[in-house]
């Protein structure tokens, strides 16, 4: 039976001719007869059982002896020794983990196998994890930034796998985010401990937390302890962004609230006392909770179980509201349920949750105070507190937005907070601060719950802005609202104050590789060298058009790897079919997989209907060089590269619906037309779709 609560231990054996066999567990005998007999693996879930026969290579990393030849990748023969960094990389990780949970891996062995054709990003295979090869193969001069910390994360989300989903499994895939929550929240801990300049637990309030949100605003009713799962096809619909970024989200803000030592010793016993069973959100409760207890980190009237039900057990999210009394010197705390839609089903606005409040002010700021000042209790519907502040300061809550929910203000304290922003004092309010202030600002206009004068008077002040996790923020609002306007007299307006904003820190980069940036210095070049020429800077567009040509011209030349993804997509955007058709040669003749998919990527910003087309035909047809995983990355490609391009996809699914189910599957064309959904801004579109069924 393949499910998570029933557990066996297996024990390998193959006989093959001249492959190699790789498995959970290490090689103990082979025979005359070429029998391969592997060790007897833990107590485990049959979907952690795994084995691969290749011709690949091995490279061990001896960046810890403690593993030695124990921390393998394999890879192919053409792709040996591009799996260095990851390795070095990963086995710090793993080696923390490890050290940190203080509960050794029952299977002393990491084999990795970087695998040339697979649907998944990667699979957590207890003691043998499979990745697709661009998480894990690099190249030093041409994978960009963004991708080699993708992997990174990725892999360190892998190795949490080891203890939270293999040595301890949830009961059921109803409560994936067990597993999937406390895996997609280490995997930015764990790189943040071993790598402390990265800032990666700032980059996962806008890598994962406001991304959450943003999904969570919908109308729905899942909630991360999952109702109806039992098919297949139920089982997949759990594995998304609740069971992964909310419940991340939701983790680390219980990790906030209850203090690092009480989470630590809390999971360490988690995983101790649970090892080869397979656990509830109970379970992980009463250990947190007996932690809790012994570090007296929480009121006497509350409990770890009690507290995380209302986030388990509902759906979305609270928008907690804050409004103050400038005569009384007091402020009111109220909650309700964010949504896009405020006026859907009324049963929901009645959600309450228990709401771990934290808050600085102008006149006694601290943005490192991330232990709860007050409760919002799930039966109160709002408190009043004095605030001992003058009227003209501002208050800001939500430190280091630890909390999963969003905050609005009254009118005169948003603009007492975008007035300090536009000082030279806005550096005092933390950037993961600066970044929740631009997201909710922008995100309560687009809902309705503030007008858009507001967010966009906050933004101003992104003309001094320097760090990359507030124009992360920045950024993602930035592009709705482009392409929202997109087709419309304002959309060159809203355009050219976009590019007013970016002018400056535009103004502070060149489009050339440096050693001397830093991590984040990379991944912000990028994003502000990419949005720039979203918003049509002529300098952009002119600098990635010359590169891009130089590119043609001499093939020989490289384009610096962090501004690739736009120069590819420019370059193809600005030019012709020729040199369409010279980028999808180059594609077929490149091997390394994450050059591979940049230029996917550029090749769908092309204008050209028909280029578009043949595009789209190759995501569906059995082309030998066409990988599984790469087949909807071009439909994607398509999708992102102009806005009007849904247009070209919403005509070729009309066309070819029945061509479409019969080639790639239902699955495939689910995807496509969520794609669509995603897109739609016409009431043409609209009744296309509808038209579909």
């Amino acid at each position: 039976m393949d499910e998570p609560h029933l557990k066996a231990v297996f024990q390998l054996r193959f006989r093959i001719r001249n492959e190699t066999v790789t498995s959970n567990t290490r090689l103990i005998y082979k025979t005359s007869r070429n029998e391969h007999i592997f060790e007897a693996t833990p107590r485990m879930s049959t979907y952690q059982l795994g084995w691969a026969m290749h011709d690949f290579v091995p490279e061990s990393s001896t960046n810890h002896l403690r593993f030695s030849q124990n921390f393998r990748m394999w890879t192919r023969r053409s792709m040996n020794h591009r799996g260095s960094i990851a390795l070095k990389q990963g086995q710090s990780i793993y080696s923390f983990l490890n050290d940190w949970l203080l509960v050794d891996n029952p299977i002393p062995k990491m084999d990795q196998i970087a695998v040339p054709d697979f649907n998944f990003h990667a699979m957590e295979n207890w003691g043998m994890i499979t990745y697709r090869e661009s998480v894990v193969l690099y190249d030093d001069c041409l994978t960009p930034t963004r991708n080699m910390l993708d992997g990174f994360t990725t892999m360190a989300h892998e190795y949490a796998h080891t203890w939270f989903g293999n040595l301890v499994t949830p009961a059921f895939w109803d409560v994936a985010w067990l597993k999937e929550g406390l895996a997609s929240y280490f995997q930015y801990f764990a790189v943040s401990m071993v790598q402390p300049t990265w800032r990666m637990m700032d980059k996962f309030v806008v890598d994962t937390l406001q991304p959450a949100m943003l999904l969570d605003s919908a109308d729905h009713d899942r909630v991360m302890n999952g109702r109806n799962v039992g098919s297949p096809s139920s089982i997949m619909a759990v594995l998304d962004f609740v069971s992964y970024k909310k419940g991340a989200s939701v983790i680390r803000m219980l990790s906030h609230v209850i203090g690092e030592s009480a989470f630590r010793d809390g999971l360490r016993s988690y995983v101790k006392n649970m090892s080869y069973d397979a656990a509830t959100p109970h379970d992980l409760y009463r250990h947190l909770q007996s932690s809790t207890d012994s570090h007296g980190q929480l009121p006497r009237n509350m409990s770890i179980k009690g507290i995380m039900e209302t986030w388990t057990n509902q759906p979305g999210y609270p928008l907690v509201t804050v409004t103050r009394n400038y005569d009384t010197g007091t402020f009111t705390v109220s909650q309700e349920r964010f949504r896009w839609n405020k006026t859907g089903d009324q049963s929901q606005t009645e959600l309450k949750w228990w709401i771990p409040l934290t808050y600085t002010t102008e006149t006694a700021r601290n943005f490192f105070a991330v232990k709860p000042r007050y409760w919002l209790k799930r039966k109160c519907e709002n408190f009043t507190s004095p605030l001992n502040i003058s009227s003209s300061r501002w208050m800001i809550f939500n430190i280091q937005q630890t909390g999963y929910y969003r905050v609005n203000y009254d009118d005169d304290n948003w603009k007492m907070i975008a007035r300090y922003l536009g000082s030279k004092d806005f550096l005092k309010i933390h950037r993961a601060n600066r970044a929740a202030l631009i997201d909710d600002a922008f995100n309560l206009a687009r809902a309705g719950y503030i007008d858009y004068s507001i967010a966009f008077d906050l933004s101003k002040y992104l003309i001094q802005e320097i760090d990359h996790e507030p124009w992360v923020a920045a950024v993602n609002n930035l592009k709705f609202l482009n392409n929202m306007l997109s087709g419309t007299r304002v959309q060159r307006a809203f355009q050219e104050y976009a590019n007013r904003l970016l002018q400056p820190i535009y103004k502070q980069l060149n489009f050339t590789d440096s050693k001397d940036e830093d991590i984040t210095a990379k991944l912000n070049k990028e994003l502000i060298l990419t949005t720039s020429c979203l918003v049509r800077s002529v300098d952009c567009l002119n600098v990635s058009e010359s590169l891009f040509r130089n590119w043609i011209t001499k093939p020989n030349e490289t384009i610096p790897r962090d501004v690739k993804s736009f120069v590819y997509c420019e370059g193809i955007r600005r030019g012709g079919g020729e040199d369409w058709y010279l980028v999808m040669h180059r594609w077929l003749n490149t091997d390394l997989q994450t050059e591979q998919d940049l230029l996917l990527q550029g090749l769908g910003c092309t204008r050209e209907s028909e280029l578009i087309k043949s595009y789209l035909e190759l995501s569906i047809t059995e082309e030998q060089n066409v990988r599984k995983q790469q087949r909807m990355m071009i439909v994607n490609a398509i999708f992102d590269g102009n806005v009007e391009n849904v247009d070209h996809v919403l005509e070729f699914v009309r066309s070819n619906l029945q061509r479409i189910v019969e080639l790639r599957g239902n699955d495939f064309l689910g995807k496509m037309i969520s794609g669509i959904g995603e897109r739609m801004r016409t009431k043409k579109q609209t009744e296309t779709v509808s038209s579909y069924r």
